[in-house]
């Protein structure tokens, strides 16, 4: 060995403390370093600031780069549709947060439930603006005079890279929800206003400087990946799903949510990939569901792994939501990794967080 080798050689020992040796969170010439790992939560009005500063100091200790929060009445903004609730931090102290995660080195990805889901975003604050009871109407201008000048404050506020434009579950969890979500007679809202709304909002959010993510349950369908769980697979009506996914820009980056899948593959996120778009793969609570898919995305050099938390947060389900944090951070860098057991209070590991 030359002098440069043995100097190179040297340098590694200093860096490990061993000859050869990775660290223990880390596989071998693993990809884990290129990609992101994110922690999501829900920011709703019962959710102390203090406690989602708790939030982001776990999430760095458990090796997360980034944090995505649903922006919903928890947070006093200028241009809201929402009314807030009375506990709901000011926009100060939200800023103030921001700047706390990013002094913690995690990056902040703002989501926002547009189009569907409105119970969290119009909150029927604009029944003249609203195509069924859950999604709002892109036909009509006067729909983007409410979102556009948030999504502007959003981004004064919070100078993302990104921001998470929602789009899941048009009709519920599954096709059996019609009739919880929509009211008789309602239709759900049809594919190509799904795709008129995507893209205007992609072009508006490009035009900042500002990258689209989104849920990809609406553009997978059960047709196009047989033997996977359906209740992740929403883009099953006309015009949905691979049609529908086919249209969009390619640099959108779409989040592929698995909860309790026990497959070890998951063409969901193949797929995508090979028709060129950046994928997120996003887990739940599952131990070996987390695990696999860990595994997989990270031999398919995902964007990202993504760890929601899920309705533990508003239940002040403190030993779930760390579980979940230690566990998924440990599991995104090396997915043989030991972790400690799932505490009592799991509850249900099947449906939505």
């Amino acid at each position: 060995m030359g002098r440069v080798g043995m100097l190179l050689c040297a340098m590694v020992v200093m860096c490990t403390g061993s000859w050869g040796v990775t660290a223990a969170a880390e596989p071998p010439s693993s990809p884990a370093e290129e990609t992101l790992r994110i922690m999501h939560f829900v920011l709703a009005g019962t959710v102390p600031l203090e406690r989602a500063r708790g939030f982001v100091d776990e999430a760095q200790a458990a090796g997360f780069t980034a944090v995505q929060v649903l922006l919903t009445d928890g947070v006093q903004f200028d241009h809201a549709p929402w009314k807030p609730v009375k506990t709901a931090w000011t926009k100060a102290e939200f800023i103030s947060w921001v700047a706390y995660a990013r002094a913690h080195s995690l990056e902040v990805i703002p989501e926002v439930k547009l189009l569907t889901h409105q119970e969290k975003f119009f909150q029927r604050q604009y029944p003249g603006l609203m195509f069924n009871t859950v999604s709002y109407d892109p036909r009509k201008d006067a729909t983007y005079a409410v979102v556009f000048p948030f999504l502007d404050e959003v981004i004064e506020a919070v100078h993302p890279q990104a921001i998470h434009i929602g789009h899941d579950e048009a009709f519920g969890w599954t096709v059996g929800q019609v009739s919880k979500w929509l009211k008789l007679g309602e239709v759900m809202i049809p594919a190509d206003l799904f795709l008129r709304d995507v893209v205007r909002v992609h072009d508006y959010l490009s035009r900042k400087g500002v990258e689209t993510w989104m849920w990809a349950d609406m553009v997978l369908s059960p047709a196009e990946l047989p033997g996977a769980q359906t209740k992740h697979l929403h883009g099953i009506a006309a015009g949905y799903g691979k049609a529908l996914r086919h249209q969009l820009p390619r640099d959108i980056v779409m989040c592929d949510w698995h909860s309790s899948d026990e497959q070890g593959s998951f063409p969901s996120m193949d797929i995508m990939q090979l028709e060129g778009f950046r994928v997120i793969g996003a887990t739940w609570k599952r131990e070996s569901t987390t695990r696999k898919f860990s595994r997989y995305a990270l031999s398919r050099h995902a964007y990202g792994l993504m760890a929601t938390t899920g309705f533990h947060v508003q239940q002040n389900d403190t030993d779930m939501v760390h579980w979940i944090i230690q566990a998924s951070g440990a599991l995104f860098r090396n997915p043989d990794a030991v972790v400690p057991p799932m505490p009592t209070s799991a509850g249900s590991l099947e449906g939505k967080g």
